[in-house]
């Protein structure tokens, strides 16, 4: 493990980021409920109340809320700063961003059921300005000044501007429902909403914490420096060169003119090919790492990168044929390539991958981590230090690794045949709980270790 360039002395306590991670596995079985509730249907339109129910709860309650908490434990040790008074900034955000997942997922469902969803909506638009959006405004003061040395945190700063686009596109979108359209902002809008959330806040800010944790965790080479410096903010500029354009399309009647379907369709293929290039270079220097030992976690981040990539490509022969073949549409639809098929491999193969990744490796250092900063110098209470794998088995990782697969199976599955969301259902009710059972065992061991520590430490 490459610890070199780090700063472990301002990192907060253990509960911190824990109460995010346990947060987390909740929020995945609301989504497989959802999933169960609305069956089938679920699966014919983005735009059906479930499954936009759905999509924020997998991305705001289970991806978003285990970012956060790897955040605030990442940014001490990357940046050497922690923000004030941080267990009740994390606890407050916690509080927000939970009320505010659970207040959207009620919105879209109350819908369904013709319930009025303007209070719901009201409450989720406050509590994620308060939470999440005072979250990400606290960081990003903290990390104002650029920095030369960690092109980890100037690619974060970059997702988390982001995530705070993403925020005043939903207050658009909210404002215009809202006010009866008042506003004149199309549902066009709604694809920049989507981009800025899962390749602005969420892509972004995982490509800033690869950059470190993939040289750290599994020594492989650093990422070649026009990648970790200038791949970021390329993705940046066309993100928002994308969002101006259909602005100017939408709202200056400009969306039939030729050349700016041209440049909205450029951005579109550049972002994508973008990805493709981030997949193929992480997956290279993976490739090269000096470890090369069976790990879980490099399994995991091999299928993310994979996915990623072909969802890009995919997407990408999918636009070049709907732009010239002639019934190419009905063609794809009919082989079950659609938006919302590539959006949910995204989503899961791509993100939640590397999420499972990330998570078993971060949990089970970081105990190890306090508990070592908690023994000092005191020898009789470094004998009681366990080692990372007691803490957290290989055997454990890799059944929880079993378990994400059969969920991709099970999704592909849905996604060919809709009559099989009860298997999906299931398998992310088993994915994620036994997720939430491992969490809280090394959270157990975690503080059973911590309670012999300390009693060594009063020995003379």
């Amino acid at each position: 493990m490459n610890l070199a360039g780090l700063d472990f002395d301002n990192i907060p306590e253990f509960s911190v980021p824990m109460r995010f991670f346990l947060a987390a596995p909740v929020f995945a079985l609301i989504s497989a409920l959802i999933i169960a509730f609305a069956g089938e249907s679920l699966w014919l339109t983005r735009w059906h109340p479930a499954t936009l129910a759905l999509t924020h709860a997998m991305v705001l309650g289970i991806i978003s809320m285990i970012m956060c908490g790897a955040i605030l434990q990442l940014l001490p040790v990357l940046a050497g700063k922690s923000l004030p008074h941080v267990k009740l900034i994390s606890t407050l955000t916690l509080v927000m961003m939970s009320l505010g997942t659970l207040s959207l997922i009620t919105a879209f469902l109350a819908s369904m059921f013709g319930f009025n969803q303007d209070l719901f909506f009201v409450v989720a638009g406050v509590s994620f300005t308060l939470g999440l959006g005072g979250f990400i405004g606290a960081i990003l003061w903290l990390i104002r000044q650029r920095s030369q040395a960690s092109v980890s945190i100037n690619t974060m700063r970059l997702g988390f501007i982001a995530m705070l686009v993403v925020g005043i596109i939903a207050s658009l979108l909210l404002a215009d429902y809202l006010f009866a359209s008042q506003f004149n902002i199309t549902k066009k809008l709604t694809d920049n909403h989507a981009s800025w959330g899962l390749i602005g806040w969420i892509s972004l800010v995982i490509m800033g914490v690869s950059f470190q944790v993939l040289p750290m965790f599994h020594v492989a080479p650093a990422f070649p420096l026009w990648c970790s410096r200038f791949l970021p903010g390329f993705l940046f500029i066309v993100l928002l060169t994308h969002t101006l354009v259909t602005l100017g399309m939408t709202q200056l009647a400009l969306i039939n003119i030729p050349a700016w379907q041209m440049t909205q369709s450029i951005c579109t293929m550049l972002l994508k090919l973008g990805l493709m290039v981030y997949a193929i270079t992480a997956i290279h220097c993976l490739s090269r790492r000096k470890r090369k030992i069976n790990d879980v976690s490099v399994t995991c981040w091999f299928m993310a990168l994979c996915c990623l990539f072909l969802c890009c490509a995919i997407s990408l022969v999918m636009n070049v044929m709907m732009n010239t073949m002639t019934g190419a549409e009905s063609l794809l639809l009919s082989l079950g390539w659609s938006p919302l098929t590539l959006a949910s491999v995204f989503i899961y193969g791509w993100i939640v991958s590397v999420i499972m990744a990330m998570i078993i490796k971060i949990i089970p250092f970081l105990a190890y981590l306090h508990l070592q900063r908690q023994c000092g110098f005191h020898m009789q209470a470094f004998s009681l230090l366990p080692n990372m794998h007691e803490l957290l088995s290989k055997s454990r990782m890799q059944y929880l690794l079993y378990s994400h697969v059969f969920s991709l199976f099970s999704l592909s599955l849905t996604l060919y045949n809709p009559a099989n969301y009860w298997l999906l259902s299931l398998a992310i009710m088993g994915q994620f709980g036994y997720l939430l059972f491992l969490m809280i065992s090394v959270s157990g061991r975690y503080r059973d270790r911590a309670k012999a520590i300390d009693e060594a430490l009063l020995l003379p």
